[in-house]
């Protein structure tokens, strides 16, 4: 897109519609069991054992299982595999960083390239949603939590096992069904695209680095509590391929935050036991599943108490500062990720969606 239509830049920018929920097709309850159920085996497993420490952890290598929800086994295979090996990768670098004492920088940098490589790897593959954002939460989350080498290496393990056994949760129903013919050439066609020079994918994984880099080193020089939340928040809106979706991702990220701190606020001041919190965790990501193909303004009245009662399972701070923390860091990071997308949203990043 060489030149920008000043009307055309105006209607992607409206924010009406975000409040519609999306015509879904295909067995989203069933697709929403599964994702609950591979994402919470081995963080219960770790958690009711008595080693809340690893419950990050866990939940990352569980959180395999929210991608490729509605491809046909053999491609779900491969792409989960890959999706599964990511995040382990990025837990591992994140516990490194910890391990090794890592300054803030150096820690925003890290992210910001794991930000960046996510975006191209999920867009070369052709993963769909959540796109790379697993990668940014994991990689971002474990860089501060403190570990020494010994525990950052029970991470890496226990994120593993998490990974393996959404890997084998997802494809339970592959011996009962078989699989739908597919296309063994998109992932060649999707490295050709991408480094085929002018390349799509490229300048959009160059504008999440970006957008998260930024969003990462002003939450540290602000001294906001939850610095990682911002990056996390800027990576989650720039998912997209273009500008009009974003706008609403950004929308949608904020509001239901707001409401979600709510939620998240109340079930933390009730001091739940563990196990309730568990319980808690385990129907947040199972509504969450159900409706973030609806609408993600409601997927977060659910994703905001699960992190906000994963975060509480690691001691981390009061009721109050983690939700408050949560809103300000989210909207903070939204609105930087917002702003990327608007720098030249014709290289690779389109107005609206390309029909």
């Amino acid at each position: 897109m060489k030149h920008l239509d000043r009307h055309d830049l105006r209607r992607a920018l409206a924010t009406r519609g975000w409040w519609r929920l999306r015509p879904v097709t295909g067995p989203v309850g069933l697709t929403a069991l599964r994702a609950m159920t591979g994402a919470n085996i081995v963080l219960a497993v770790v958690v009711l054992a008595g080693h809340a420490e690893l419950a990050a952890a866990a939940a990352f290598g569980g959180m395999t299982a929210v991608h490729a929800r509605f491809e046909p086994y053999p491609m779900r295979a491969r792409l989960l595999t890959v999706i599964g090996g990511g995040i382990v990768l990025c837990v591992a670098l994140g516990s490194v960083a910890s391990a090794a004492h890592w300054g803030a920088v150096p820690v925003v940098v890290l992210v910001a390239f794991v930000a960046a490589a996510g975006k191209l790897l999920t867009d070369v593959i052709r993963s769909g949603p959540p796109g790379g954002l697993i990668f940014v939460f994991a990689v971002a989350t474990t860089s501060v939590l403190p570990v020494s080498c010994g525990q950052a290496g029970a991470q890496v393990l226990v994120t593993a096992a998490g990974a393996l056994v959404a890997w084998l949760v997802a494809h339970a129903g592959w011996l009962f069904k078989r699989a739908k013919q597919e296309s063994r050439t998109a992932w060649r066609e999707g490295l050709r695209a991408a480094f085929h020079l002018p390349s799509d994918e490229l300048p959009r994984a160059a504008k999440v680095g970006a957008g998260v880099l930024i969003a990462g080193l002003l939450a540290h020089f602000l001294g906001l509590g939850h610095p990682y939340w911002t990056m996390i928040a800027a990576a989650a809106v720039l998912q997209s391929t273009h500008l009009q979706h974003t706008v609403h991702r950004t929308v949608q990220r904020v509001l239901g935050t707001v409401a979600g701190v709510v939620i998240g606020g109340l079930l933390l001041a009730a001091d739940l036991p563990t196990a309730a919190k568990l319980a808690c965790i385990v129907i947040a990501l199972l509504c969450a599943e159900f409706t973030v193909v609806r609408n993600y303004a409601v997927a977060m009245l659910f994703v905001t108490p699960l992190t906000l009662l994963l975060g509480s399972l690691l001691n981390q701070g009061t009721a109050l500062g983690a939700a408050s923390d949560r809103l300000i860091d989210t909207a903070l990071g939204a609105a930087i990720g917002l702003v990327a997308a608007m720098v030249r949203p014709g290289r690779g990043y389109h107005l609206a969606p390309v029909t």
